[in-house]
């Protein structure tokens, strides 16, 4: 049976490897009296990954100086955070996904306030404002055998013949009030926890 383990993966300053698409994401971070909050957004259902959970993000555009440029403008684009609101800590590792082939840079983005959000609603469904503590738990990520077609990927059906192990999956995956967070975004908040942990990026307690 698959398993889906985050993958050994290059450094945040490496090329896309061949044959992958870059792609950027911000990790927008802002602090509240009951601690930092993280904001990951909900896609609509249109798209190849419809109703599945991101940070705010996608490909380069021509005007982008770089992919943190990519992250930041995608970030205003699709929830309004305004880019220069925005203090860059630290890239995470680079992301690759199979089936779309993208190669995902991660940065993470504090603010000193809570934003003020609005979703781009051909590509957002919702905005989602965890705690940070949240994805903190020692417990996480949770790690379940999920019925295919996986959510929102209709092409991972198993076929009609397929024997009893080829039909679940293993996934690793956030639970926050009913949303289950996995795949690569799932991915990234591992990333986003152990560089926490291990003292190389370090985001305000309280507001």
């Amino acid at each position: 049976m698959p398993v889906m383990e985050p993958p050994r993966l290059p450094g945040p300053d490496s090329p896309a490897p061949p044959g992958r698409r870059p792609a950027a994401v911000l990790i927008p971070i802002y602090p509240t009296p009951d601690g930092p909050h993280v904001v990951i957004i909900r896609r609509t259902t249109r798209g190849r990954h419809a109703g599945q959970h991101a940070f705010p993000g996608g490909r380069p555009e021509p005007e982008d100086a770089d992919l943190r440029a990519t992250a930041l403008r995608e970030a205003h684009e699709e929830v309004g955070i305004v880019p220069t609101d925005v203090t860059v800590l630290a890239p995470l590792p680079v992301v690759e996904t199979i089936v779309t082939n993208y190669a995902i840079s991660t940065f993470v983005g504090i603010l000193d306030r809570r934003p003020d959000m609005v979703a781009q609603p051909d590509e957002v469904a919702e905005i989602l404002e965890v705690p940070l503590a949240a994805l903190m738990d020692d417990r996480l990520p949770l790690v379940e055998d999920w019925d295919l077609p996986l959510p929102g990927e209709p092409w991972t059906a198993p076929a009609p013949d397929a024997p009893p192990e080829q039909r679940r999956r293993t996934i690793r995956y956030y639970p926050w009030k009913g949303h289950r967070i996995w795949g690569a975004t799932a991915r990234m908040i591992e990333h986003l926890v152990t560089a926490i942990r291990e003292g190389r990026i370090a985001v305000p307690a309280h507001a």
